[in-house]
């Protein structure tokens, strides 16, 4: 049986320790990455959110722009219209700043 490497318990799931609630898999099924940072509050792949998933099963991420939160499989923000990924191609945006996707050149102002 494996053992948490945050408080030696033994794991019951693959995805986060129950008695400490470390995790130390991404819950998003389309995701699955490993988390290498211990302690970190979300996905550093997909955004996804860890302890509004552990505590209400919600899948939500953070938008990088406004801070508001929205759904795991929205593609732009409610608030402030940022894009996440490129409507295009599917490219992650990385800067808050974009005006064309790095990738296609698709225009983000729309």
């Amino acid at each position: 049986m494996q053992k948490c490497p945050a408080c030696k318990e033994p794991l019951q799931g693959k995805y986060w320790c129950q008695s400490c609630k470390t995790v130390l898999v991404c819950p998003n099924p389309n995701c699955g990455e490993r988390v290498r940072k211990r302690g970190s509050d979300s996905c550093a792949e997909c955004g996804m959110l860890f302890e509004p998933y552990i505590e209400q099963r919600k899948k939500v991420r953070e938008c990088p722009k406004c801070k508001k939160r929205q759904g795991l499989l929205e593609q732009r923000c409610r608030a402030c219209k940022y894009w996440f990924n490129c409507p295009t191609c599917g490219h992650k945006i990385t800067s808050t700043s974009s005006l064309t996707c790095p990738r296609c050149a698709t225009d983000l102002r729309r």
